[in-house]
């Protein structure tokens, strides 16, 4: 498995642009066949395959083990990479229509909620009067000078780079892992 794959093509993120498709990525971070996919995600096995499909054809999954089960091949599944590194689709332009657009980050979004719910569930009841470093929630609404926009783009930029560099240095290490969802977009006027 690579550390991290870059997606850079508008069908590529189409395909990863659904919930269930983002599910099954984290789900095979270790090797699994589609029914024990199934079980996980409590889902009948015939509703998995069209979306293994689609991963496996555009090399989001791969094959790392068959076997023949009362004469049936079955097969293992694993994703290719660690990380999927989405090269940001506003930069695709015209490629991809806002409704295509928008489905792509409300997938991110869904996949995020999903995981902060789960991660809320397990969390243990607080055992000091401290508040918690995690997780941490945060929304603010401002206006920026484009000279703003764009020291505020970079500083993020540089957080994102400098938490993947950590990502790195820590892969494989028994630390707790963390997830960071920033979401940075332009606010209608009067909303």
């Amino acid at each position: 498995m690579k550390p991290f794959l870059t997606i850079d093509n508008i069908e590529s993120i189409k395909v990863i642009a659904d919930e269930r498709r983002l599910t099954l990525l984290r789900l095979l971070r270790t090797p699994r066949t589609v029914k024990e996919l199934a079980v996980q995600m409590e889902l009948p096995p015939a509703k998995l395959y069209y979306h293994m499909g689609l991963l496996e054809k555009h090399g989001f999954v791969q094959v790392v083990d068959t076997q023949i089960v009362s004469g049936i091949i079955e097969k293992r599944y694993q994703a290719t990479a660690e990380q999927f590194r989405i090269r940001n689709p506003m930069l695709l332009g015209d490629n991809i229509t806002p409704a295509e657009r928008a489905s792509f980050f409300g997938a991110l979004v869904d996949e995020t909620k999903a995981e902060l719910q789960r991660a809320l569930e397990a969390m243990p009841p607080a055992q000091t009067d401290d508040p918690p470093l995690t997780p941490f929630v945060s929304k603010k609404e401002f206006r920026l000078t484009q000279a703003q926009l764009t020291e505020l783009h970079a500083r993020l930029d540089r957080l994102i780079n400098d938490l993947a560099a950590l990502a790195e240095e820590n892969r494989g290490s028994p630390e707790a892992a963390y997830a960071l969802a920033v979401l940075f977009y332009p606010k209608e006027e009067g909303a």
